[in-house]
């Protein structure tokens, strides 16, 4: 998907139909590269972690091993379909700690994050997990410098997605069946833009990466300059 709204409309429709039957499909395929990713969040109990996009909620359960339903999880996605799922989850699960919101990842800036926090205590995001979206999401590489922008000094970003260079079937599989791109230099980007970065691409044989690191504070953005 480049973008277009008509484009991002048939995206949206599709996850809503599939929403379903997605955590079949994530839990199975994705389940080791989750758990690495999630363990590279480094999240401490009473954090708040900001996923997006968030889809079915199939993240929380991960991240409430450290949270055990304290802090804030704020999960974003532009599907409902998607985010009835998660409601589903919460509900089940009891958690009091989770806040659902139907909205444009691309809205999600210092601005959004202010209106959001008019109403809470000030809101400091001290994580973001962003899991098989980027791929797929218009001006993706604004997304990238909007969730650092919000994020707090020295805190955590972790993106999980899919990176095929070179052209294949299975290249054009994966963008049929996650309506994205995968050669997008989604984690090269993130490198220019944080410290402590890592990436591992190991991961659903060679095609899945996991890129993580921490937000620059002041001190070392001075020496950079």
């Amino acid at each position: 998907m480049d973008g277009t709204k008509d484009e991002q409309d048939k995206a949206i429709q599709y996850y809503d139909k599939i929403s379903v039957i997605y955590d079949y499909i994530s839990n199975w395929y994705y389940k080791k590269a989750r758990n690495y990713a999630i363990e590279e969040l480094e999240i401490e109990n009473g954090q708040i972690v900001l996923n997006l996009p968030c889809g079915t909620g199939v993240n929380f359960k991960y991240f409430q091993r450290q949270l055990k339903n304290s802090g804030l999880i704020i999960g974003i996605d532009l599907s409902s379909g998607m985010l009835n799922q998660a409601k589903g989850k919460v509900d089940k699960c009891g958690w009091t700690n989770i806040d659902l919101q139907l909205e444009n990842a691309t809205k999600i800036d210092r601005k959004w994050l202010k209106e959001y926090s008019k109403n809470k205590v000030q809101v400091r995001v001290d994580t973001i997990f962003c899991d098989l979206g980027l791929s797929g999401l218009p001006e993706w590489r604004n997304i990238i410098d909007n969730m650092i922008a919000i994020l707090k000094p020295n805190g955590r970003i972790v993106i999980l997605d899919w990176y095929l260079e070179e052209p294949s079937l299975r290249s054009e599989f994966v963008k049929w069946i996650g309506k994205g791109e995968v050669d997008r230099p989604i984690w090269q980007y993130l490198k220019t833009k944080i410290s402590d970065f890592k990436v591992d691409d190991s991961f659903n044989f060679g095609g899945v990466f996991i890129a993580s690191g921490t937000k620059r504070n002041e001190k070392s953005r001075a020496k950079d300059l």
